[in-house]
């Protein structure tokens, strides 16, 4: 196993850290399920832009993040998305 080192500041690092625990996932794992999609897909897996529409700064109330959530719900609704459930130990064995 590999030891990767990012530098973010702090307050993004608590956030990012925060939400982590919030969706039940080590800031480990949830970056070595981001780096194991972008590997498989060949593409980062959600769209980088340097227009941002919408008054915030996160962009994602941009027009192009809008327009990508609203295919993903149309797929999802004829059916054509497919989920994968993991349990905890299964994430965190895929991070180790």
């Amino acid at each position: 196993m590999a030891t990767l080192s990012i530098r973010l500041d702090n307050k993004t690092k608590d956030d990012f850290a925060k939400f982590c625990d919030t969706v039940g996932m080590s800031v480990s794992t949830l970056f070595s399920v981001f780096a194991k999609t972008v590997v498989r897909e060949q593409k980062i897996p959600f769209e980088i832009s340097a227009k941002n529409d919408a008054a915030d700064d996160d962009g994602f109330y941009s027009e192009a993040n809008q327009r990508y959530l609203e295919k993903m719900v149309a797929l999802d609704r004829e059916g054509k998305l497919h989920y994968v459930t993991k349990t905890m130990e299964e994430l965190e064995a895929m991070a180790r």
